[in-house]
């Protein structure tokens, strides 16, 4: 999966919580998992992943400081930034016609920019 960290270890235990999120993706567009930084979130969600026929991409955002600008989370899941199309646009440019996943991760400092750019706004 493009942008995911190799896994060090196997995952177990945890059919229950990607057969929940499957089925959460299977009615919404957007699905938020929680939980204390190192409980595997980015992990269940590759697992979930590999039920989408285009894969994943991991928008990493931990070092977003204010806002997503016009490229911000697009750049962090490997998507180039064009000059006046606003992020959410940019994006659905670009993915649009794939069945994936995007994860965006460690974006609860910007959350509210979040917001905005996953319903295609600035």
């Amino acid at each position: 999966m493009q942008g995911f960290p190799a896994a060090l270890s196997s995952f177990i235990g945890r059919a229950g919580a990607v057969r929940d999120v499957v089925a959460l993706l299977g009615e919404c567009r957007l699905v938020t998992v929680t939980g204390p930084g190192g409980v595997g979130k980015t992990r269940l969600a590759d697992q979930v992943a590999g039920r989408f026929a285009d894969g994943a991409r991991l928008a990493e955002l931990a070092a977003v400081r204010s806002g997503l600008g016009p490229g911000g989370g697009g750049r962090g899941a490997g998507i180039p930034e064009q000059p006046g199309v606003p992020a959410g646009e940019a994006l659905a440019r670009v993915l649009g016609r794939q069945q994936l996943l995007l994860v965006l991760a460690n974006c609860e400092h910007v959350i509210g920019a979040v917001v905005r750019w996953a319903a295609g706004g600035r």
